[in-house]
């Protein structure tokens, strides 16, 4: 059930991050065609892509993608390890990982609170409100402690399961 849960909430949070990446695609070539045809570009298109559009699409999705296993990975030591000392080694790692992202999603959320309690704002050729932006990035990164303590856990316990790509198991049996 948990698994589930975490798999929903990172689905919905990597969906967030698509719908971003289109938006932001979308808006950017309205405001080529604007400025190049019409001599009329879009107000604040910078500010917008770089406070609003970017920072969702790299953090929202960093849960679904360790779910996916889909993190680049150097297995220089993990390699030349048994099996079960390879997956006791990843999950000390996990949690080393999980306690660094708790720490930079904390300062993350601190930051974000004080933001939204002086209304941030960003100056381009007009003021926009930015402050929601800045919960972007705790929302993610807390999602990845959750995803990174979840995946710790199962390993200790033995379930090596959580170390597969989705489809892997079916590859393998064809």
């Amino acid at each position: 059930m948990l698994k589930r849960l975490l798999e929903g909430v990172s689905n919905l949070a990597a969906f967030v991050a698509g719908a971003a990446l289109i938006v932001m695609m979308l808006h950017i070539n309205l405001d080529v065609v604007l400025r190049y045809i019409f001599s009329a570009p879009l107000p604040n298109t910078i500010e917008i892509v770089s406070t609003y559009y970017i920072v969702a699409i790299v953090f929202l999705p960093l849960a679904l993608v360790e779910i996916l296993n889909a993190h680049i990975v150097v297995e220089l030591l993990s390699q030349h390890l048994p099996k079960r000392a390879a997956e006791i080694l990843i999950s000390i790692v996990g949690l080393a990982s999980a306690a660094y992202f708790t720490a930079f999603t904390l300062r993350s959320w601190e930051d974000a609170v004080q933001k939204f309690s002086v209304g941030e704002m960003a100056l381009g050729n007009s003021q926009i409100t930015v402050w929601p932006t800045r919960f972007y990035l705790p929302i993610g990164c807390g999602l990845l402690v959750l995803v990174l303590l979840y995946k710790s856990w199962r390993l200790i316990i033995g379930d090596n399961a959580v170390l597969e790509s989705p489809g892997e198991s079916e590859r393998l049996a064809d």
